[in-house]
């Protein structure tokens, strides 16, 4: 009993020390360290190594761990594949893409990955032409290429896992997302894929069409499946498309390309590849030779050498010859014709060079588009700008004799002018002039420069619409049914509204009638839009066609 009060009481007697030591120690500073009581002072604070950095105190002198064997990264699914061909095969029959290809989002994702990752090998369009290619690197195989494009998703998913021959692993750069949204870009560049059915020639065009253009023009040639990213991309089933382009023309772009988009193919495909291309090009239209479309220029023997200048070269070189201020800051190279050096530098031949057949990426080639105008009297042209004492007046070719009357949709008609007045309009304006075909091209070519900021490339007008609501659509049947050529005259040249600007003084009355017959092509389609495949018979006149052509420019060339 008295053991228990003894202890008792120095219980009490311990809690008083306590307490009266709390009250008489001050607060202590939490910002300042514990006091340290042991010896060592490494015990308290230990040596920190930075992740990279040598350590001695493991065998190998690395700070870095590898994990143990069979570790599995958290929130990590294991790929229960061998990095060999044969279950790359088999990783194709049993994975899927977990993203459908209608996931804008992962669609955005895997472009954005296939530019950081990919491009620089792959190329911006997957055609194995990337920087390092130009470099010495050993360029990959086409991934527009029929192996790549029959190759599953799976087996995608696995080459880009553990890479294959000269491709790198991405297993610990990219997370399995990204490898499949890349995927579906991928997908996206090859486009619809169906292989051809049989061994014809115009079919084995269609292959090479497939392996190097459907990625952004799509198999179909409308070019819907890139257009978001590319609104400028040219719709082949369009009329106004068709007709505004020489064969020439077209040859042009695949062989120079289109800066800075289109790729150049002239040191990828042979000469007779590039002009078959051409000719499979035009097929979009219908078929090679079809009568809704004439593929030649017509006869223009009643143009100038001012007139083509005019119409097809001074938006460029501007009417004095110096050079459009304004488009010199994107084509450095644009000559002065008005310098006296570069006129001695340059020799006829070299202009005529220049002139028949183009020159680098941005000069097209003006020999369908001379008609009966010498090259030697647009050498002359050119020589007359020497000193700056030649302006040459814009102004379109006319045809010989009366006008042609044009076919107005109502016989009379009511039009608002810009004074607010209301005019009664019996007749026409002015005829289309010339073949319409050459006509359409001249239509083009004044449509670039000065509609196609709002109307766009298409002629939707879809481009300026949420801003612009009431701007028309010149590809519906509603638009073209109510609009007679009277008024679409009237309004290119006085403007229409608030929005659109009058271009009177800008554009003559003949270029006014060339631009209404070229928005009249935007109309609805008169032919099927459906791929249509022309025989070899067909592809085969229009080839040797075209190549003569070709031919006969070469030996033109060579005898300048």
């Amino acid at each position: 009993m008295r053991s228990r009060l003894w202890g008792n009481l120095l219980l009490f007697l311990a809690f008083v020390a306590t307490a009266a030591l709390c009250w008489f120690v001050p607060e202590r500073d939490v910002s300042q360290p514990n006091y340290d009581f042991l010896p060592e002072a490494q015990m308290v604070y230990s040596p920190a190594y930075d992740t990279f950095s040598p350590n001695p105190n493991f065998p190998d002198g690395s700070t870095l761990r590898r994990p143990p064997p069979g570790t599995i990264a958290r929130g990590h699914l294991p790929l229960h594949y061998q990095p060999t061909l044969q279950d790359a095969v088999r990783a194709g029959r049993e994975l899927r893409n977990p993203f459908s290809e209608t996931d804008t989002v992962r669609r955005e994702r895997g472009g954005f990955v296939f530019a950081q990752y990919c491009q620089v090998c792959h190329g911006p369009l997957g055609q194995g032409n990337g920087p390092v290619t130009q470099r010495g690197f050993p360029p990959p195989a086409s991934l527009l290429a029929d192996r790549a494009v029959q190759m599953k998703d799976g087996q995608m998913f696995h080459v880009l896992t553990y890479g294959q021959g000269n491709m790198p692993a991405f297993s610990t750069t990219l997370s399995a997302d990204d490898r499949w949204s890349v995927i579906l870009h991928v997908r996206l560049l090859q486009g619809p894929y169906t292989p051809a059915s049989g061994p014809t020639r115009s079919q084995g065009v269609a292959k090479l069409f497939q392996e190097n253009c459907a990625a952004c023009h799509g198999a179909d040639g409308t070019g819907n499946n890139i257009r978001a990213v590319l609104p400028l991309i040219p719709d082949f089933t369009s009329l106004a498309w068709q007709m505004s382009q020489t064969e020439f023309a077209i040859v042009n772009q695949i062989d120079y390309g289109s800066h800075p988009l289109m790729p150049s193919f002239r040191y990828k495909l042979p000469t007779d590849d590039i002009l078959k291309l051409a000719v499979y090009v035009r097929s979009f239209a219908g078929h090679p030779g079809s009568a809704q479309l004439p593929l030649s220029p017509g006869s223009t023997s009643h143009i100038t050498a001012a007139n083509v200048y005019g119409t097809f070269c001074f938006a460029c070189h501007d009417t004095n010859g110096k050079g459009n201020p304004t488009i010199r800051a994107s084509m450095p190279e644009l000559p002065n014709f008005t310098s006296a050096a570069w006129q001695k530098s340059r020799t006829d031949a070299d202009l005529s060079h220049s002139i028949l057949r183009g020159k680098g990426k941005f000069m097209l080639p003006m020999t369908d588009k001379l008609g009966s105008v010498d090259v030697k009297q647009m050498v002359a042209l050119v020589r007359g700008f020497n000193g700056g004492k030649q302006v040459i007046p814009l102004q379109a070719p006319k045809a010989p004799g009366p006008p042609a009357p044009l076919v107005v949709t109502a016989p009379t008609e009511i039009l608002s002018t810009p004074g607010g007045t209301r005019a009664m309009v019996e007749e026409p304006l002015v005829a289309p002039s010339g073949d319409v075909a050459a006509r359409i091209r001249v239509g083009a070519n004044i449509f670039q420069q000065y509609c196609i900021v709002c109307h766009g490339p298409d002629g939707t007008g879809s481009i300026m619409r949420p801003r612009m609501p009431p701007i028309p659509d010149f590809t519906s049947a509603a638009f073209q049914n109510s609009h007679s050529d009277a008024r679409i005259q009237i309004s290119i040249l006085d403007g229409k509204g608030t929005l659109m600007p009058a271009n009177r003084g800008r554009v003559t009355e003949e270029q006014a009638a060339d631009l209404m017959v070229y928005l009249r092509a935007f109309g609805p389609k008169t032919f099927s839009a459906a791929r249509v495949q022309p025989s070899d018979t067909e592809f085969d006149k229009e080839f040797h066609r075209l190549e003569n052509q070709w031919n006969a420019l070469e030996n033109q060339l060579q005898k300048k």
